[in-house]
């Protein structure tokens, strides 16, 4: 049976929240502790995730070269063991993508590195005014709750996978397996636990080791 695994990119596949890493690299108004706290008011289902996007950009004033400068120093941030655990699935036949909230222009040149293909990465896109970012692309269904769900669908049906896996932190992740668009999920608490999120997971890893013992056949 062909597997589907589709994983969360900021704070499971990376070690760190993504937009909140470029705001701080930026210096962009607003305290570190305030970005953090949007963040993680989103990821426990506090705040539509939505609301927290707009809230975050609204801190930022990103120009083309601060995206660019902010995704060269996210490449190096994969969790230590994930890369080779995704070789380990690929090597398996496993279909292996990744299925984010952030920002395509943050994440490319990272998820590259992790051996995904375009067509292997689903992600939101920023919206540009000339040189500067200007919002993001509203009719992605990955920039609201419940939107992963309908990206999961798609790919099952892209994939014609017999069983599809959601792995992640964050309650968007857990919310497409409860909306029917996974088989399993696993949360993942390598980076940070949301409580919200482990309370909810019938499957918990608490670091790759154990994500690693739960996924590979």
């Amino acid at each position: 049976m062909t597997r589907l695994i589709c994983f969360d990119v900021d704070s499971t596949l990376l070690g760190v929240e993504s937009l909140d890493f470029a705001i701080a690299m930026t210096g962009s108004s607003g305290s570190a502790q305030m970005v953090e706290s949007i963040t993680n008011a989103g990821m426990s289902g506090a705040m539509d995730l939505r609301t927290s996007l707009t809230a975050r950009l609204d801190l930022a004033r990103f120009s083309r070269g601060d995206v660019a400068r902010a995704a060269v120093a996210i490449k190096d941030k994969a969790v230590p063991g994930m890369a080779a655990l995704l070789n380990a699935l690929r090597a398996q036949s496993d279909q292996v993508v990744a299925v984010s909230g952030g920002f395509e222009e943050l994440l490319r040149l990272a998820l590259r590195d992790l051996g995904f293909s375009p067509a292997a990465i689903r992600t939101n896109c920023f919206v540009w005014n000339g040189d500067q970012v200007a919002g993001f692309e509203t009719e992605n269904p990955l920039s609201q709750n419940g939107g992963k769900a309908i990206i999961l669908k798609e790919l099952r049906k892209l994939t014609e996978a017999g069983e599809v896996i959601m792995v992640g932190d964050g309650i968007t992740d857990v919310e497409a397996f409860e909306a029917g668009a996974a088989h399993r999920f696993i949360g993942f608490g390598g980076v940070v636990t949301r409580d919200a999120v482990a309370a909810r997971a019938p499957e918990f890893a608490d670091d790759v080791a154990a994500l690693r013992a739960l996924l590979m056949d």
